[in-house]
């Protein structure tokens, strides 16, 4: 009888130690300018702005592009669509370009995933934010 309890904590516990990591859901990876991208992608693709937010920081300068990006959970649901629409078929492209506290991500975006265009990055207390595209 305890065999399936250990079992749904077992799972349970295996479902908790991955969150935020993999590249289908929520959250993200802010120690690599690479997870930092993949964080605009999966909320493009998944509905989940919440942790858009989490890509600036006012220690960080940011231009008006990517301050639209962090504001797109807060924003009006024509801004939300747009941004599905033009970051749900976007990808790293390569391996970026790592230069200490700052990196260039390459990436394709658009309505149909071909527009390419850089990520700037910056680096802060260990995580990666973004300043400009």
């Amino acid at each position: 009888m305890k065999r399936p309890i250990y079992a749904a904590i077992i799972a349970v516990s295996v479902l908790t130690a991955c969150g935020g990591k993999s590249g289908g859901g929520g959250g993200g990876d802010q120690s690599t300018p690479q997870g930092a991208a993949e964080m605009i992608f999966s909320a493009a693709r998944t509905g989940d702005f919440s942790h858009l937010k989490d890509l600036c920081s006012p220690d960080v300068e940011s231009d008006g592009d990517s301050k639209d990006v962090c504001a797109v959970a807060t924003g009006e649901e024509k801004m939300k669509e747009s941004f599905k629409e033009y970051f749900s078929k976007g990808k790293v492209v390569g391996s970026p370009e790592v230069d200490g506290d700052h990196a260039k991500v390459n990436i394709t975006f658009g309505p149909d995933g071909t527009k390419a265009e850089t990520f700037n990055m910056t680096k802060k207390d260990g995580k990666w934010y973004l300043a400009s595209f």
